[in-house]
């Protein structure tokens, strides 16, 4: 299986806010990118991780915040990425 190292900032950044369960729409509107770019990242970030769906996704941030992982940051404050 590969590793969060692999994927891109964007992608850590999509991945973070699936993992909050934030739909394609809104990552899109936060990130000032299209639908469908959100999209082609997911099928990367599935790809490299080599899972299949949103929820594996969500459980594979989630699960390598609580081993402590610092590539992933689920945060709390959901203007975290304004202006970033």
């Amino acid at each position: 299986m590969s590793t969060l190292s692999e994927l891109t900032k964007q992608e850590h950044r999509i991945l973070e806010l699936v993992a909050k369960g934030w739909r394609n729409s809104r990552i899109a509107t936060e990130l000032f990118i299209s639908t469908r770019t959100v999209e082609t990242h997911l099928y990367h970030i599935f790809d490299k991780l080599d899972i299949s769906s949103r929820t594996e996704a969500m459980l594979y941030a989630l699960n390598a915040r609580a081993m402590g992982n610092p590539e992933v940051r689920v945060i709390s404050d959901d203007s975290a990425y304004r202006g970033s």
